[in-house]
């Protein structure tokens, strides 16, 4: 990957929130099938709505392809890589920002995993049903 576009992703969201070292990058190369991979040019970590929007602004900007990604236990290849893409790992927007019991709504960050909604359920006297999609 171009290095002007790893030096606007670290000035974005922190030198230590991309990653670009191979043996970095493997384990984001493949999902939960482990049959389809791929090798990442880069993984970026945004913590905020607004280092999204600056990382999709400048792959918008080079033409460059996202990937979004969680846990990367998917049974799809849906976060796998494409190649010179950037996959935009949302792993550390992990939290759960409202939850409306009176609508049985919750209002989460991307990253936030199955336990942690069933723990915020939890002292409303609610629970989040297994989802095996998630």
């Amino acid at each position: 990957m171009d290095p002007d576009v790893i030096q606007r992703l670290r000035e974005c969201v922190g030198e230590g929130n991309v990653l670009t070292r191979r043996e970095d990058l493997i384990p984001y190369g493949f999902d939960g099938t482990a049959a389809i991979k791929e090798p990442a040019a880069c993984v970026v970590f945004p913590e905020t709505t607004e280092h999204v929007s600056g990382i999709l602004r400048l792959s918008q900007e080079r033409g460059i392809p996202v990937v979004t990604r969680g846990s990367g236990t998917g049974l799809s290849g849906g976060s796998v890589p494409v190649p010179e893409g950037i996959v935009l790992c949302l792993v550390k927007m992990d939290r759960v920002l409202e939850v409306d019991a009176a609508n049985l709504t919750m209002l989460c960050e991307p990253g936030v995993i199955t336990k942690a909604i069933d723990d915020a359920a939890a002292p409303l006297g609610l629970f989040y049903p297994p989802d095996p999609g998630s």
